[in-house]
């Protein structure tokens, strides 16, 4: 009996296999996203806010606040998650609810002013439609993806990709103007301030339309490369591929629906509420 037990003891003792963290596993495309952002952001906003702070009214100082704060916030809680630091993350987070919630109501009283030409550098009816049907499109995105982020973040993959989506969700102003300053720097669009019958001025963005079509290529670029990223390394989930449909279905009917009559009516709608 000793004979068999010798040979057992004299085994090396083997230690549990540690469990292997799959860095694949992990999303670190929130932090680029959110640098890309703020740089549009300041890019595309310069000339007309961040620029001339001084001048700019409560309403859009508020909004401006709101939303550039918003870029930073997600920036800071993907920082947080990738220097293990969840419980900050954890509590920062429930602080954004009300963030949200003003973000939201300022977004729609923006569209208000933007649509009934008041507020600080107002533009004419037809062009504030261009944005006008962006942001209206756009905003039920922004809204999904925050309410399904909280309500699915205890599944890290799919939280972190819906508070990326916020970021495209409230871009699209800002990367437009951004790609509106590129073609003014290249002739190939213009701004004027023109005096109306009723004494105000307005600015109108001449070629702003053309704008839109870098604007929705860069945001489906930036999705179809998170797409191909998550594919590449087996951690494809729903809400890039979501996002991606709702921005080319967007983009595919944006120029006639910001045409039409029924939207017409709608901004007129939205206008008459200032």
């Amino acid at each position: 009996m000793s004979d068999q037990i010798a040979p057992t003891l004299e085994q090396p003792l083997k230690r549990p296999a540690r469990r292997r963290v799959n860095r694949a596993d992990s999303f670190g495309g929130g932090l680029p996203l959110a640098v890309v952002a703020i740089l549009v952001t300041l890019g595309g906003f310069w000339p007309t806010f961040f620029s001339r702070l001084d001048e700019v009214d409560a309403a859009h100082m508020l909004h401006g606040m709101l939303a550039t704060g918003w870029l930073v916030l997600v920036l800071v809680q993907a920082s947080l998650i990738g220097i293990r630091k969840p419980r900050w993350h954890r509590v920062l987070g429930w602080l954004s609810l009300p963030w949200f919630v003003l973000l939201v109501v300022t977004s729609c009283h923006m569209i208000i002013l933007m649509m009934s030409a008041t507020g600080g550098l107002p533009i004419p009816f037809e062009q504030a439609k261009i944005f006008g049907f962006s942001d209206v499109t756009a905003l039920p995105l922004l809204i999904i993806a925050y309410v399904g982020a909280i309500i699915l973040r205890k599944d890290r993959h799919v939280h972190s990709r819906l508070m990326s989506i916020t970021l495209l969700a409230g871009l699209l102003p800002a990367v437009a103007r951004f790609f509106y300053w590129i073609m003014v720097a290249m002739g190939l669009a213009r701004v004027e301030s023109v005096v109306g019958l009723d004494g105000l001025t307005e600015v109108r963005l001449e070629g702003l339309a053309l704008a839109m079509h870098p604007t929705f290529v860069f945001v489906l670029l930036a999705l179809a490369v998170a797409i191909f990223f998550d594919w590449k390394n087996n951690r494809l989930r729903w809400p890039f591929p979501f996002a991606f449909a709702w921005f080319a279905i967007n983009y595919a009917t944006f120029f006639p629906g910001m045409r039409s009559q029924w939207f017409d009516q709608v901004a007129r709608w939205i206008a008459s509420m200032a």
